[in-house]
């Protein structure tokens, strides 16, 4: 791990502490669920424990995993041990889930859903990281995307390729899909396929310490997606007049699905309309009243047998609105 890195992980250590002990009234805690344990620790342990009056943190490891935590430095507040050893520590009073007691001490435990909240929503730290490293998401986007005459796993290697250059990692297997390949959401990239005719779909993000996520259409000017494409955008434009904190984004969603398909009957919206990012990049799903701070991703898209559309932008979560991350053009036309 490079120092940059480092000192990102251990910086934003602190915030996320002062975040936690609140929403535990200060009491001690224990978080055991995989994805909790990592946004606290950035390390995929077994448990995470914060005595917060001691200003004690801990992460419970196998055995087997203590040379990978040497190898990948936690922040430097962080106390590394055995499941065994964990056995010592005060009990702890909050948790994540009812599973807390198989890892660490408990004593009236109240599991509570504050927690989850505190890691949906982000730092100022964490979101001036998620910011820089969506630059470079659309970096890379800009310089590849449209590719002509190329296979689409060519393409999705590229990006990768492009990626490890700057030293940084894909947070997931890019996605590029090519007209009937760009109508299955979660479409492999195949190497005998070279040319489109109305879309080229490409969906790309990348993780260094925090996640991205971002997805453009390019359609041809001569085919038939430009229209699908300006239905999409413009549901992601009401989409993201209507979120802000305190909003349930499931009702937002059902209502773009409904005006969505209601306009191209043959085509369908199957997924969410977006997710949770941080740490990792699908951080949790975008379910109940959004926290304030969230990033969250809100790509509407619609399918078909044909070719499909999807747009997807980062975005932040705030108690007047979004405040969008990304910038590439919406409207991609070629």
């Amino acid at each position: 791990m490079d120092r940059v890195e480092e000192t990102l992980r251990r910086r934003t250590f602190g915030e996320k502490m002062r975040r936690l002990e609140e929403a535990c009234d200060g009491e001690r805690c224990v978080l055991v669920r995989r994805d909790n344990v990592k946004w606290a620790t950035h390390f995929p342990g077994l448990a995470f424990y914060a005595d917060f009056e001691e200003e004690r943190y801990a992460l419970l490891v196998p055995r087997m995993d203590l040379p990978a935590v040497r190898e990948w430095p936690v922040p430097e507040e962080l106390e590394v041990l055995e499941r065994e050893e964990a056995r010592d520590l005060p009990p702890a009073r909050v948790s994540d889930s009812r599973r807390a007691p198989e890892y660490v001490p408990c004593y009236r435990l109240r599991v509570s859903d504050d927690v989850r909240n505190v890691k949906l929503s982000k730092t100022k730290g964490e979101v001036e990281a998620i910011r820089g490293l969506v630059e470079v998401t659309e970096g890379i986007l800009r310089s590849l995307v449209p590719e002509e005459g190329r296979a689409e796993s060519e393409v999705a290697a590229e990006l990768a390729a492009r990626a490890r250059e700057l030293g940084v990692a894909p947070s997931f297997d890019p996605i590029v899909g090519y007209d009937e390949g760009s109508g299955v959401p979660h479409h492999r990239p195949q190497p005998d396929r070279r040319e489109w005719r109305h879309t080229m779909l490409v969906d790309f993000g990348l993780r260094y310490v925090y996640c991205t996520d971002v997805t453009r259409t390019v359609c041809a000017e001569e085919g038939d997606a430009v229209p699908v494409l300006e239905t999409v955008c413009e549901a992601l434009e009401s989409a993201l007049g209507e979120l802000r904190a305190g909003v349930d984004p499931k009702e937002v969603e059902e209502r773009v699905r409904e005006e969505m398909e209601g306009e191209f009957r043959d085509f369908s919206f199957p997924h969410s309309l977006g997710h949770h990012v941080g740490v990792t990049v699908h951080e949790g799903r975008l379910r109940g009243e959004l926290p304030e701070g969230a990033v969250i991703t809100v790509e509407p898209g619609l399918y078909s047998e044909r070719f499909g559309v999807r747009v997807e932008e980062m975005v932040v979560v705030r108690g007047n609105g979004c405040e969008v991350l990304t910038n590439l053009p919406r409207e991609w036309i070629v």
